[in-house]
């Protein structure tokens, strides 16, 4: 069942060798149920972390993290995250590996490998090694291991950053594609804005560390989506401005109308 996501007044504190790293100390976020959302930030500001504390791979300092209303437990089998890098385990073949992900799952697992390939586009490659798939094919399957687990929220951590440019537009269309069979709550990570609009139905934007959320913008564009909408090139100004890149004296923040109020 698809959930809701809350962190409320969130603050997550690393501490190493005597030494306090405050990463952010103050975030306060509600995704929808069955909302992708895109978060948007400096490098290094928590935006990995955020999606840590989600999955209970990480506990924060202070507050709460919670799943349709449940505090996050650690390594909360709600969650399904799909890494920067595939991960896959290299003595398993490309069905055995997408099985991993349905493990805790009851009923016919091959059917469920089978039609997740069959998804993503990987049918023939069933019995195939890890070492004979190209950057995108192999994040192709990591995908299909994240869905096999079914999970209420799919968190996605830079999941297309290693891939060439015209493989990570592909990989974008393919994830809309597959979204549309399996709607679940998703949260994504990015540096790319171009993949924030194409992809989100709304964008959060942190702030240099210690983080918290300075703006919010829903994506005034229905799917599908035309890259080149002038609509989405505005809003994209605007982010870029926010990030101080193509700023003129005379430009303002809300000039855009898809951008919001700075929470």
């Amino acid at each position: 069942m698809t959930q809701d996501v809350t962190l409320a007044q969130v603050a997550k504190v690393f501490r190493r060798n005597g030494t306090s790293t405050p990463v952010f100390d103050d975030i306060s976020l509600t995704v929808d149920r069955g909302e992708f959302v895109a978060i948007l930030g400096p490098s290094g500001c928590g935006k990995s972390t955020i999606l840590r504390l989600i999955a209970g791979l990480e506990q924060p300092t202070a507050g709460q993290v919670a799943i349709g209303g449940r505090e996050v437990s650690v390594t909360d089998d709600r969650c399904a995250v799909v890494f920067q890098e595939p991960r896959l385990l290299p003595w398993r073949t490309v069905s055995a590996n997408v099985a991993l992900g349905a493990r805790r799952r009851k009923g016919d697992q091959r059917h469920r490998v089978r039609a997740l390939l069959d998804e993503v586009g990987l049918a023939d490659t069933a019995k195939a090694w890890p070492h004979q798939l190209s950057g995108g094919m192999a994040q192709r399957v990591a995908l299909a291991r994240g869905l096999a687990a079914e999970p209420d929220v799919l968190l996605l951590d830079e999941p297309f950053a290693a891939l060439d440019a015209l493989t990570r537009l592909k990989m974008q269309d393919l994830l809309l594609q597959v979204r549309e069979h399996h709607p679940q709550t998703v949260v994504l990570v990015t540096h790319d804005i171009d993949e924030a609009l194409h992809l989100a139905d709304r964008i959060v934007i942190l702030g240099d560390t210690p983080a918290r959320v300075v703006a919010t913008h829903r994506i005034p564009a229905p799917r599908p989506r035309e890259r080149s909408n002038p609509t989405i090139g505005r809003l994209r100004d605007d982010i870029l401005h926010r990030f101080g890149v193509g700023v003129t004296p005379e430009r303002e923040d809300t000039d855009c109308p898809g951008a919001l109020a700075a929470d």
